[in-house]
């Protein structure tokens, strides 16, 4: 039987390296913001905040979404360079009037993105991560069937400066699929229907854990050549292979243990600025075969 039971063992995931870029070197990454659509002040000052506890002063400071960050430094490329260890906001966009719409193809997000340089309102930088945000009230293509967000590139072109560019996109969910997107701060339509408090609002921190999530695989993997498991178009990245674990001793449909802000109740497990508190996925650690949410 103890032979049996080794043969019946699963293997530990590895996240292959194939030997393409990482977003690496000492310099931050910079994160170029748009914002599609009316978002709440409340929720811009929420995403600001978060994208902010990235920075080197950040990291400096308390900051646990920069010391979360710190693991993706075990993602080197070819000259063993870790991923750049801050990243920072570098310039915001706002699109209020919904120029192509409320219900996007998934090409209208590069679109935004090449837009966003011809423009000027932002430079072609390959070491950079354009980040489209869509209100509420869009509806992007696959968006509550398959996907909260994903991180893509470009292709070459006049319109990019000639150079690809990472880019990542995270949509809203608030009224639109809470319990796929925001979850564990929303039901999901099946299994367990305890939910958490949220501590900016279920909308924005379904958000927040996407973007996370993009974060990482666009980092790491920025045009679908370095770490990953499995086929490039379903593929397992830095965040998604640890989905739906943020503490220890999580299994599917239980988060792990939080903490838990004893004024309002809410559960997190970073916190960033301004004495945010956020929820991020753990990110599986190359070192140890293994999801973390910290070092």
């Amino acid at each position: 039987m103890a032979a049996q039971s080794k043969l019946l063992e699963t293997p530990p995931l590895v996240l292959d390296y194939h030997n393409g870029p990482v977003l690496s070197g000492p310099e931050p990454i910079k994160i170029y913001l748009v914002l599609y659509g009316r978002f709440s002040k409340s929720d811009k000052a929420t995403i600001t905040d978060f994208l902010s506890s990235f920075s080197p002063a950040a990291a400096k400071s308390s900051s646990t979404v920069a010391k979360w960050w710190s693991l993706t430094q075990k993602y080197t490329d070819s000259k063993g360079q870790g991923v750049a260890q801050s990243l920072v906001l570098a310039k915001q966009a706002t699109d209020r009037k919904y120029s192509l719409g409320k219900s996007l193809k998934k090409s209208d997000i590069a679109t935004l993105v090449a837009s966003s340089i011809r423009s000027k309102a932002f430079p072609s930088d390959p070491r950079s991560i354009y980040l489209v945000l869509t209100a509420a009230d869009v509806s992007v293509q696959g968006f509550c069937q398959n996907t909260c967000g994903e991180h893509l590139y470009t292709f070459p072109g006049s319109s990019t400066g000639g150079a690809m560019l990472p880019y990542a996109w995270v949509g809203n969910s608030e009224t639109q699929c809470p319990g796929f997107c925001a979850w564990p701060y929303a039901k999901p339509q099946f299994g367990p229907q305890e939910v958490l408090t949220a501590p900016n609002g279920v909308g924005v921190d379904g958000m927040i854990i996407t973007i996370a999530k993009v974060l990482a695989g666009a980092a790491t993997n920025p045009f679908g050549t370095a770490y990953y498991q499995g086929e490039q178009t379903f593929a397992l990245e830095a965040a998604g292979a640890c989905s739906s674990s943020y503490g220890p001793g999580s299994y599917p449909g239980y988060p792990g243990q939080l903490s838990v802000d004893p004024s309002s109740k809410a559960s997190y497990n970073v916190e960033g600025v301004n004495r945010r508190k956020f929820l991020v996925p753990w990110i599986w650690n190359p070192a140890t075969l293994s999801c973390a949410g910290q070092p």
